[in-house]
C-alpha cells in the first residue's frame, strides 16, 4: 500500500500559490504534475507468521495531478484532482501449509482537494500558508495464484482538514528553488473483503488517518508565465491500511494497523494566465522642456532587457553621447500585481538592468543615477493587484 498512496501524499503536497516556484502573481493559474512511484517494502500488508512475516506488495506505478486556481492578489482558491495507477507486485509465499503465493494485483488511487491560501510576497520570495479539505480513496486487489482459493479487495478512504505551507526563493531571473510541508487528518475507514473457496472472512476498521508530507525542487521559467519544475517528495501515513495475518491456509483473518513511508520524483508544468488587461495603451508622460526622455518596457515579473528595449537603450546612449549629456536619470517602475516591498525591489532591478546596458553602450557608470519607484508612479491607474504592461517600465532622462 505504500506506493499505492504516493500520489495522495507526494503529489497532493504540490499545491498552488507559492508552490509555483516563481512568486505567484494575481490571476488564474494551473499546473499538471507527473510522478514515478518508487517500489517499497510492503511485506507487512499480507503476513504469514509461520513464514517469518513474509507477505505481498505492489509494483512500481505512475501518478498525476491537475490543479486550477485563482489568485486575488493575496488570497487564492484552488481545486485539484489526482490519481495513480500501480502495477502488479511480485508473488510472495504466504502460508506454511500450502504452496500458495500472493501478489497484490495493483490498483488505483484518486483524491480531490479544495484549498484556500494566502500569498506573502517579498523581493524574490513567496510564502503561502494554506488550509484545505481533502477526500482520498485507495483500492487494491489480492489473489493467491491458486485458482482463487483466496481473494481480497482492500479499500481505504477518508475525508478531513489539511494545513500546510509552501515557499519559493528566486535564484536568478528564471530559476527558483521551492519546497513545502503539509499535514492531513482524514476521518474514514479501512476495509478488507476476503473471499474465495478458503472463506477467511472480512475486517473493517474506522479510524483517523494521519498524513505528513514534504517536497523540494527547482523551477525554471521556460517562457513568460510558463514554468517547468522537477523535484522529489516524501509522505508518511499513519494507520492507513489494515494488516492481514493468517495462521495457515483458510484460517481466520486478523487485522492490525500499518504505517507507510512513500517517496518519488516528480515533474510539473505550470502556467499563470493572470488577471484581465486593465485597458488601452496609455500615452507617454510629458517631460520637462529641453530634456530627452526614453521609456523601456518589461515583461511581467521580469527585469530582462528585451530586443526592443535594447534598441531603445542604444538610441538613448547614442543621443547622450551626441548631446554631451553629463547625467542620465534612470528610474524603474512596477505595476500593482505584487506587494509594495517586492515591487520596489523589482523596479530597482529593472533600473539597474538598464544602467548595465547603457554602460555596455559606452556611457560611464558614474554618469548614471538609478532610482526605483516601485508601484508609486503608474502611467495607468489601476486597482491593487492588477497587471498593467505600461506600468512595467524604466524611464531614461538625459540631462
Amino acid at each position: 500500500m505504500r506506493k499505492f498512496l504516493v500520489a495522495g501524499a507526494a503529489l497532493g503536497a504540490l499545491t498552488a500559490g507559492a508552490a509555483q516556484a516563481q512568486v505567484q502573481q494575481p490571476g488564474f493559474y494551473g499546473f499538471l504534475n507527473g510522478t514515478y512511484i518508487v517500489d517499497g517494502d510492503l511485506k507487512n500488508v499480507y503476513v504469514s507468521p509461520q513464514l517469518g512475516g513474509q507477505g505481498a506488495g505492489v509494483g512500481d506505478g505512475f501518478g498525476g495531478r491537475g490543479q486550477l486556481g485563482y489568485d486575488f492578489g493575496g488570497w487564492d482558491v484552488a481545486a485539484a484532482f489526482e490519481g495513480a495507477f500501480l502495477s502488479r507486485g511480485p508473488r510472495q509465499a504466504s502460508y506454511s501449509a500450502s504452496t500458495a503465493t500472493h501478489a497484490l494485483d495493483g490498483g488505483g488511487f484518486w483524491m480531490v482537494d479544495g484549498e484556500v491560501g494566502y500569498n506573502i510576497r517579498g523581493p524574490g520570495y513567496g510564502v503561502r500558508p494554506f488550509v484545505a479539505v481533502r477526500y482520498a480513496r485507495w483500492n487494491l486487489k489480492d489473489d493467491d495464484g491458486q485458482g482463487g482459493a483466496f481473494t481480497a479487495k482492500m479499500t481505504s478512504w477518508g475525508v478531513g482538514p489539511r494545513v500546510g505551507v509552501d515557499g519559493s526563493l528566486r535564484l536568478t531571473e528564471s530559476i527558483s528553488v521551492f519546497g513545502g510541508l503539509g499535514a492531513s487528518a482524514l476521518f474514514g475507514k479501512t476495509k478488507t473483503a476476503a473471499g474465495g473457496t478458503a472463506g477467511v472472512g472480512s475486517v473493517s476498521d474506522s479510524r483517523v488517518i494521519w498524513e505528513f508530507d514534504g517536497k523540494a525542487g527547482l523551477d525554471w521559467e521556460i517562457a513568460p508565465l510558463w514554468h517547468l519544475a522537477a523535484g522529489y517528495q516524501f509522505s508518511v501515513w499513519n494507520g492507513v491500511t489494515p494488516k492481514q495475518e493468517y495462521n495457515g491456509f483458510g484460517a481466520a483473518l486478523n487485522a492490525g494497523r500499518t504505517d507507510r513511508l512513500i517517496h518519488g520524483p516528480f515533474v510539473r508544468l505550470a502556467y499563470n494566465w493572470g488577471a484581465p488587461p486593465s485597458g488601452p495603451m496609455a500615452p507617454k508622460p510629458p517631460v520637462a522642456s529641453g530634456k530627452k526622455s526614453y521609456i523601456v518596457f518589461f515583461d511581467f515579473d521580469r527585469a530582462l532587457i528585451t530586443p526592443t528595449a535594447a534598441t531603445t537603450i542604444k538610441q538613448a546612449a547614442a543621443d547622450a553621447k551626441a548631446g554631451k549629456s553629463t547625467r542620465l536619470d534612470v528610474t524603474g517602475h512596477a505595476d500593482k500585481s505584487g506587494g509594495d516591498a517586492y515591487n520596489m525591489a523589482l523596479s530597482l532591478r529593472r533600473a539597474n538592468a538598464v544602467k548595465d546596458q547603457l554602460v555596455r553602450e559606452g556611457i560611464p557608470a558614474n554618469q548614471i543615477a538609478v532610482v526605483g519607484r516601485g508601484e508609486s508612479m503608474p502611467l495607468v491607474q489601476t486597482a491593487d493587484g492588477v497587471r498593467e504592461p505600461q506600468n512595467r517600465r524604466v524611464e531614461i532622462v538625459l540631462n
